[in-house]
C-alpha cells in the first residue's frame, strides 16, 4: 500500500534529486501496472487523475475537460487500482476544484487517509481557452478555485504541485503555496489519440522560460515541471529541461499511452510474424 508523505517530506526527496543534477519525473498513471512500473523505473512523484483513464481507454485525454463524468469519483476510481501496488513513491491525487457541491475540506482529508502524499489541480480551466476561461471567472468556478484548492492542500501538510498555462497563472500559484509549477505547453502530440496541431519546441521553451521567470519572482525556491504540446518524448523532454532552468518533466501520454501503443503494436506484428 502506498507510503503517505508530509508536504516537507515529499519537497525533501525532490530537493535530494535536483542535488544530485538528477532529473525530476512525475509519471502520470492511468492503471495500476503502468504506476507500478513508474515506480520500479525510478519516478519521483506518481499522478492520479482523471484524463489518465481516459488515454489508456484510447480516447482522447480531452474527454476529461467535457461533461460526460465526474473527474474526483474517476480519481477515486483510480486510487482503488494504483494505491495497493505503489509502495514508496509519492503519490499525487488530481483533484477536480471545481465542484461547488464538494467539501474540500472532507474530501482532502479523506485523500490523506487513503495514502496521497499530495494534490494537484486537475483537470484545470486553462484548458478552456481564454474566454470560456473568463467566463468560469465570472461565474466563480474557474482558476481562481484551482488556486484555493492548492493553498487549502498546502495548509493541510500536503505537497503540490500546480499546472499552469502562463506567467500569470504560475505567479498565482507561487503566490498560493505551490511546491511544484507544472509548465503546461498544451495537450500531448503524437501516437493514436493526442493532438496534431501543436507549438514549435523553440516556442514551446520560451514559453517555459516565461512561466519559469514568473514563479522565480514570487518563491525563488520553487521546483518547475514542463510538460505538453510537443514534449512527447525522452528527447523533447530533455530539450526542454536543457534549455531552460527546469528541474524536470511530467508524463502523461508520453510516459504510458505512446509507449503502449508502440509496443503493443510491434509485439503483435512481431507474433503474427511467426512462421508456420
Amino acid at each position: 500500500m502506498a507510503k503517505r508523505y508530509t508536504k516537507n517530506e515529499v519537497v525533501q526527496r525532490l530537493r535530494k534529486e535536483i542535488e544530485r543534477n538528477k532529473p525530476l519525473l512525475m509519471f502520470g498513471s492511468g492503471n495500476g501496472l503502468t504506476a507500478k512500473c513508474a515506480e520500479i523505473g525510478g519516478a519521483d512523484l506518481i499522478g492520479i487523475y482523471s484524463t489518465a483513464q481516459f488515454r489508456m481507454q484510447g480516447l482522447p485525454s480531452l474527454l476529461a475537460w467535457l461533461p460526460y463524468c465526474n473527474a474526483n469519483e474517476e480519481l477515486l476510481n483510480l486510487a482503488r487500482q494504483i494505491l495497493p501496488v505503489v509502495e514508496q513513491t509519492p503519490l499525487i491525487a488530481g483533484v477536480g476544484a471545481h465542484d461547488v457541491s464538494l467539501d474540500m475540506d472532507r474530501f482532502l482529508d479523506s485523500l490523506k487517509d487513503m495514502g496521497f502524499s499530495g494534490v494537484t489541480n486537475e483537470p484545470f480551466a486553462a484548458m478552456y481557452g481564454p474566454y470560456f476561461l473568463e467566463e468560469l471567472e465570472k461565474s466563480g468556478i474557474g482558476f481562481a478555485r484551482e488556486t484555493a484548492l492548492i493553498q487549502k492542500a498546502s495548509e493541510k501538510d500536503m505537497a503540490t504541485v500546480a499546472w499552469c498555462m502562463s506567467a500569470e497563472q504560475v505567479k498565482e500559484m507561487a503566490k498560493a503555496g505551490a511546491d511544484v509549477i507544472g509548465a503546461m505547453i498544451g495537450v500531448t502530440s503524437g501516437g493514436l489519440t493526442g493532438t496534431e496541431k501543436t507549438e514549435d519546441l523553440d516556442d514551446s521553451v520560451d514559453q517555459i522560460n516565461a512561466m519559469i521567470e514568473a514563479g522565480l519572482s514570487v518563491n525563488p525556491d520553487i521546483i518547475v515541471l514542463t510538460h505538453g504540446g510537443p514534449l512527447n518524448n525522452v528527447s523533447t523532454a530533455a530539450y526542454s529541461i536543457q534549455h531552460t532552468h527546469a528541474h524536470g518533466y511530467a508524463s502523461g501520454s508520453s510516459g504510458e499511452r505512446i509507449p503502449t501503443e508502440k509496443a503493443v503494436v510491434e509485439i503483435t506484428k512481431q507474433y503474427k510474424d511467426i512462421q508456420i
